[in-house]
C-alpha cells in the first residue's frame, strides 16, 4: 500500500498538489499534514515513519476527523484548490460510533471529492459494495475502485491519476491546478546562450509557455498565464525562437490558437525575469498565425532586423497559408506586420505555405539574409519549398526567387517542405546547404556558386571624326569610325570557393538599337548585330570590334549606342561535385556605350553659338476667343555664331491656350531643307502660365542658318486672356551660351471675346389696328413684345435699347408707353427723346408710308443688363395707347408706325460672333389703316328698281315667245284625232 501512496504522489508535481496522510483502525494517526508536506524537501521520505495499525475499522470516524481537522487552513489546506479524500479500506466499518449519513454530509458541505479504494474479497459481497458507495462521491462507478489485494493497487493508480486530472480540468478562471501534467515540453525548441528552451504547449490548461534550462541552475518558466486570463487554450510555445538586439537577447513564442486567430509575442529579460514586451495578434480565424517562426538578420551585422511569422493555415480563395513579415519593435512602439507577405503561387488553397520557416544566410551574394518556406500541402500533399531574397531596405522581397516543388524531384514525395533547416555548410565545399523533411525522406539540397560580371567598353578614337561623317554633297563609302573593346570580369559573389570556375558567356552586340536604319555597321559582321560565344574562367577578358560607317548620316548629334547583351552557362566543376556556377539573379545583363560625333567649335573646342528668335501672327491682327479656335504663329529662328547643338525653343503662354501641332520647319542648310521638329507640352507653371519646348532634334544649326516653322495653339472659347495676349518664346541650346537680347522674344495680340447675342420681335407684338375717320375711338391699347437670348460661352453687360415714334408734328403718335421687364433689380431702365432729322414727313410718306424716328419725334428707352447669364432669356414688354388722329397729317388711308430695339455692348471688349450681326438689332411693324364708312339706302332702292324691270323685261320677252299658252290641251285633241282615224283604217265593213 505505501508504494501505492507514493506513486500517487510522485505523479503530481510540487507546488501546486500538496498531500497529507491519515492511518486509520480503532483510532487514527496524522503521519503528514499539508503544511508538513510542502515543507518538508524530501516529501517522500515522510513516509519512512508510516506503520501499519491494527484494530476495529473506524471509517466513518475518520472521514469525519479528516474532514473536520485535515481539510482546515490551520493544516495548510488552501480554500481555492481542489479538494480530494482518497479512502483505502480492506473491510467494512466494524465498531464504529458514527454512520456515514452522519458525517458524508459534512465531506460534502466542504466540497470534498471522495474515491473509495476497497482491498480484498470481503466487498464481494452487496453490504460491503454499499459501504463503498456511501463512501464515494457521485457517480458511484466513477469514483469506486476494487482491487483483490494491496499489490494490485498499482493497476489502478493510472485510471486514478486520469479521474483527478478531468476533476482539474474543471476548473475555471485565472487559477488552475492543472499546470504541468499535460505540458508537452520540448514540443518546440531554441537554443540560447543561457542554455536550451523548450516549449510547452500544454501548460496551464494548454495556455502554454517555455522552459528556459539555464546552466547549472533551476529551470525558469516563461508563460503569460498568470497575468493573462485570455491565453487559456492559446498553446503558447507552439514555436520558439531568439532574436539579438545590440546585445540583448529576446524570447519570441507563438500561440497559434488564441482567441482562435493566433497570437506572437516577444519577451526580454528585465531584473532577473522574463518580461512582456511587445505582442502581434493574426488578423483571420482558424490561420494558426504563429506556428512557425524565424527570425533574421538580414544585413548580417547581428541584430535581429524582424520577424517572420507563419499563418500555414490562412486561407484565400486560390492560395493557402501565407507568412508576415514583421520589423522587431523599437523601443516602445507597438509591434505591427505591415511591411509585406509572403505568399505562394496560386492555385493552391491546401498549401500549408509557411508550415516551416528557416535562415538561408546569403545564397545570392548580395550580403542580404535569405530564407527559405515551405509549403508541404501544395499540389495534393506533395509540397514545394520557397526561397525568398533579403532587400536592402531590411526587408523580404514579396516575391519568390525559386520553387522547387516535390514534383520536380519524385513522384513518391510527401509533405515535401514539413521541415527546413539552412544556413549551415553540411558538404563542407565552402556553399550552404538547405535541409528538407518529407514524409519519410529528409533531403539535402545544395547552392550552386554565384558569378556576378562587370563589363567596361571603350572606344579608339573616342569621338567620331568629322571627316568621316561630314560628306558634303557626295556621297560616302564605308570608313572605319572607330573601335571599340569590350572587357568582362567575371567573379564569384561571395568568394567562398579556391580555383577556377568556367562559364559558357555568350555577347550579343547590337549597334543603335532601337533605330528603324542604324548609322554604324559592324566590320565583322556588315551587319549592326554581332554574336560572340567564348569560354571564361574567374579572370578578366577583353574582345575588341570594329566600327564602320556606311552612309552619310543625318543625325549627327545624337551619340551612336553599342548595347551589350551577355548570358552566361556556368560549365559543371568536379571539384565540387559537378556543381555549374550560375549568374546572380539580380546581375546586369545589359550594358551600354555611347560613341559621340566631333563637334565643329573651333580652336578652343567649346562653341559659342549666337542664336535669335522671332514670332509673327501674319494671319490675325485680333484674337477672337470664342470664334477664332486656333491661333498660328510663325517662328523663326536664326544662328549667327558657331555651330548649335540641340537647339530648342521654349514658348510660355497662357493657360487658355494649348499646344496643338508644328507644322512647316524650313531651313536654310544645303543638305537639310526640311527638318522635323518635337514638341512637349507642360501643363501649369508659374502665374498658370504654360510651357512648350520645341526641339530641333538631330540638326546642327550651322553659323547662317535659319530656321521657320509655324506652331499652332487651340484657343478654349471660354478662356479668359484679358485685352492682350502675351506669348514670350526663347532659344537655347546645348552649348551653354550665355542669352542675349536676340534669344528671347515678346509678343503681344490684342484680344476680343466672342458673342452671340439675339433680339426678336414676339408674335404677340400688335402688328394690325382700323380705324375710322367718323368713329369715336381716338386710340387703341397695343403692346411691343421682345426676346432677348444669350448663345454664346461667356456672361456680358449689355443694354437693350427701344425705339418707339412718340409724336408727328405736334399730334401724339404712342401715349402711356411703359417698359416691362423681368423682375430682375439688377435691371434698370431709363428713357429719353430723340428728334427726328427729316422735316418734310409728307413728301416722304407719299413714297413710303412708313413712320420711324427719322421722321417721327421718338421716345428711347435704355435697359442696363449687368450680368446677361449664359443661355439666359429675358422678355421686354412696351405697353401704351397707339392713337389714329395723327395719320390724317400723312394724307394716307394705310401707315406702318415702326418701332426698333438694338443690343449694345463695349465693342472694345466684345464681338458680335463673326455673320451674326443682324441678330443684334429687331423691328416691329404696326400696321394703321383708316376705313371708308358708305350709306346703304340708295344702293338698296336701286337694287330694288333694277330687280323689277329687269323681271318685266323677262316677262314680256318668254310671253312673245309662247311661253305661258296651253299647248296640253292641243296635243290630247290631236291625240284623239289620230285615233280616230287609225281605228277606220282597220274596218272595211265600215267603209261599205
Amino acid at each position: 500500500m505505501l508504494s501505492f501512496v507514493q506513486n500517487v504522489m510522485s505523479q503530481f508535481p510540487r507546488p501546486t498538489t500538496q498531500f497529507a496522510l491519515v492511518q486509520f483502525s480503532s483510532g487514527y494517526r496524522t503521519h503528514f499534514t499539508f503544511s508538513e508536506f510542502s515543507r518538508s524537501s524530501d516529501p517522500l521520505g515522510l513516509l519512512s515513519s508510516v506503520r501499519q495499525l491494527t484494530g476495529y475499522t473506524y471509517t466513518a470516524s475518520a472521514i469525519r476527523f479528516v474532514t473536520n481537522e485535515i481539510f482546515s487552513p490551520l493544516r495548510g489546506a488552501r480554500t481555492d484548490a481542489s479538494k480530494i479524500l482518497i479512502v483505502i479500506t480492506d473491510g467494512e466499518k466494524f465498531m464504529d460510533p458514527l454512520d456515514y449519513q452522519n458525517v458524508i454530509p459534512q465531506a460534502k458541505n466542504k466540497g470534498i471529492i471522495r474515491y473509495a479504494v476497497g482491498v480484498g474479497s470481503a466487498f464481494i459481497k452487496e453490504t460491503s459494495w454499499k459501504e463503498l458507495v456511501a463512501i464515494a462521491s457521485a457517480p458511484a462507478n466513477e469514483h469506486i475502485f476494487r482491487v483483490e489485494n494491496f499489490d494490485a493497487l498499482r493497476d489502478i493508480q493510472n485510471k486514478l491519476k486520469e479521474k483527478i486530472f478531468a476533476i482539474e480540468g474543471t476548473q475555471t478562471g485565472n487559477s488552475s491546478s492543472f499546470e504541468f501534467e499535460m505540458s508537452q515540453e520540448g514540443f518546440s525548441a531554441v537554443l540560447t546562450p543561457d542554455g536550451p528552451v523548450l516549449g510547452a504547449v500544454g501548460s496551464f490548461s494548454w495556455s502554454g509557455g517555455a522552459f528556459l534550462y539555464p546552466t547549472k541552475m533551476p529551470p525558469t518558466f516563461i508563460n503569460m498565464s498568470q497575468a493573462n486570463g485570455d491565453m487559456k487554450d492559446s498553446y503558447l510555445g507552439y514555436s520558439t525562437e531568439l532574436a539579438f538586439r545590440k546585445g540583448v537577447q529576446s524570447l519570441v513564442l507563438g500561440a497559434p490558437r488564441h482567441k482562435h486567430v493566433g497570437k506572437v509575442v516577444l519577451f526580454t529579460p528585465s531584473l532577473g525575469q522574463w518580461r512582456l514586451k511587445a505582442e502581434v495578434t493574426g488578423t483571420q480565424i482558424g490561420s494558426y498565425f504563429g506556428a512557425s517562426l524565424c527570425s533574421v538578420d538580414v544585413d548580417g551585422d547581428r541584430n535581429s532586423d524582424l520577424v517572420l511569422i507563419g499563418a500555414p493555415h490562412y486561407y484565400e480563395q486560390t492560395r493557402g497559408g501565407q507568412v508576415s513579415v514583421c520589423p522587431l519593435p523599437r523601443g516602445r512602439a507597438g509591434w505591427h506586420c505591415e511591411v509585406a507577405v509572403l505568399r505562394g503561387v496560386q492555385g493552391h488553397p491546401w498549401a500549408r505555405f509557411g508550415a516551416a520557416l528557416t535562415v538561408l544566410g546569403d545564397v545570392n551574394g548580395d550580403q542580404l539574409s535569405d530564407v527559405a518556406v515551405g509549403a508541404p500541402g501544395e499540389q495534393e500533399n506533395q509540397g514545394a519549398v520557397y526561397l525568398f531574397h533579403g532587400t536592402s531596405s531590411l526587408g523580404i522581397s514579396p516575391t519568390h526567387s525559386q520553387r522547387v516543388a516535390a514534383s520536380q524531384l519524385s513522384s513518391r514525395l510527401q509533405h515535401f517542405g514539413q521541415a527546413l533547416s539552412g544556413g549551415q555548410d553540411l558538404t563542407g565545399d565552402g556553399l550552404l546547404d538547405l535541409a528538407v523533411g518529407a514524409r519519410e525522406h529528409a533531403l539535402l539540397f545544395r547552392t550552386r556558386p554565384v558569378l556576378s560580371v562587370e563589363v567596361n567598353i571603350r572606344f579608339l578614337p573616342a569621338e567620331i571624326p568629322r571627316s568621316v561623317f561630314e560628306c558634303g554633297e557626295q556621297a560616302a563609302s564605308k570608313q572605319e569610325l572607330s573601335q571599340a573593346t569590350i572587357c568582362l570580369k567575371i567573379f564569384q559573389r561571395p568568394q567562398t570557393l579556391n580555383g577556377d570556375l568556367l562559364s559558357t558567356v555568350t555577347f550579343d552586340l547590337t549597334l543603335d538599337p532601337g533605330r528603324l536604319s542604324p548609322r554604324a555597321i559592324f566590320k565583322e559582321t556588315n551587319t549592326w548585330n554581332l554574336t560572340r560565344v567564348q569560354v571564361l574562367g574567374l579572370r578578366y577578358h577583353c574582345e575588341e570590334v570594329k566600327l564602320l560607317l556606311p552612309a552619310c548620316v543625318e543625325d549627327a548629334v545624337t551619340p551612336i549606342t553599342l548595347r551589350l547583351h551577355f548570358s552566361l552557362v556556368g560549365n559543371a566543376n568536379p571539384s565540387i561535385g559537378n556543381l555549374q556556377p550560375m549568374l546572380a539573379v539580380d546581375a546586369q545583363r545589359y550594358f551600354t556605350a555611347s560613341l559621340p560625333f566631333e563637334k565643329n567649335c573651333g580652336a578652343d573646342h567649346v562653341c559659342q553659338d549666337n542664336l535669335g528668335i522671332s514670332l509673327g501672327f501674319p494671319d490675325i491682327d485680333t484674337l477672337l476667343v470664342g470664334s477664332d479656335l486656333e491661333l498660328a504663329m510663325q517662328v523663326a529662328v536664326w544662328n549667327n555664331g558657331e555651330d548649335s547643338y540641340g537647339t530648342s525653343v521654349t514658348f510660355s503662354y497662357p493657360a487658355g491656350l494649348s499646344y496643338r501641332r508644328v507644322t512647316g520647319g524650313q531651313v536654310n542648310h544645303p543638305r537639310f531643307r526640311s527638318l522635323r521638329l518635337t514638341c512637349d507640352s507642360t501643363p501649369g507653371g508659374t502665374r498658370g502660365l504654360r510651357t512648350t519646348r520645341c526641339s530641333a532634334g538631330h540638326v546642327i544649326l550651322r553659323e547662317g542658318s535659319r530656321i521657320i516653322f509655324t506652331v499652332t495653339f487651340d484657343v478654349s472659347p471660354k478662356a479668359t486672356l484679358g485685352d492682350q495676349l502675351l506669348l514670350v518664346a526663347s532659344v537655347s541650346s546645348e552649348n551653354n551660351t550665355p542669352k542675349t537680347s536676340n534669344s528671347t522674344f515678346q509678343l503681344q495680340l490684342p484680344v476680343k471675346y466672342a458673342v452671340y447675342t439675339v433680339i426678336s420681335s414676339h408674335e404677340q407684338s400688335t402688328k394690325y389696328l382700323n380705324f375710322t375717320a367718323s368713329g369715336k375711338e381716338k386710340s387703341h391699347e397695343a403692346q411691343l413684345r421682345f426676346q432677348v437670348n444669350n448663345l454664346g460661352h461667356r456672361d456680358l453687360d449689355v443694354n437693350i435699347s427701344f425705339w418707339v415714334p412718340e409724336s408727328l408734328a405736334g399730334e401724339d403718335v404712342w401715349t402711356g408707353l411703359q417698359v416691362f421687364h423681368p423682375q430682375k433689380p439688377s435691371i434698370q431702365c431709363t428713357s429719353e427723346k430723340t428728334k427726328p432729322t427729316e422735316v418734310n414727313f409728307q413728301a416722304r410718306m407719299k413714297k413710303n408710308p412708313v413712320l420711324d424716328c427719322t421722321l417721327a419725334h421718338c421716345q428711347r428707352f435704355r435697359c442696363a443688363v449687368p450680368s446677361f447669364g449664359l443661355q439666359e432669356e429675358l422678355d421686354f414688354t412696351l405697353k401704351g395707347n397707339l392713337s389714329f388722329s395723327w395719320t390724317r397729317q400723312t394724307q394716307q388711308k394705310k401707315v406702318v408706325v415702326l418701332s426698333a430695339a438694338e443690343i449694345l455692348f463695349d465693342t472694345s471688349v466684345y464681338s458680335q460672333l463673326p455673320g451674326q450681326e443682324a441678330f443684334l438689332g429687331t423691328q416691329v411693324e404696326t400696321v394703321l389703316e383708316e376705313l371708308e364708312v358708305h350709306d346703304p339706302a340708295p344702293l338698296v332702292v336701286g337694287s330694288s328698281v333694277g330687280g323689277l324691270l329687269l323681271l318685266g323685261l323677262i316677262t314680256a320677252a318668254l310671253r312673245r315667245l309662247g311661253f305661258f299658252k296651253r299647248q296640253y290641251k292641243e296635243m290630247m285633241e290631236e291625240a284623239n284625232e289620230q285615233a280616230a282615224a287609225e281605228s277606220t283604217k282597220s274596218d272595211p265593213e265600215a267603209d261599205q
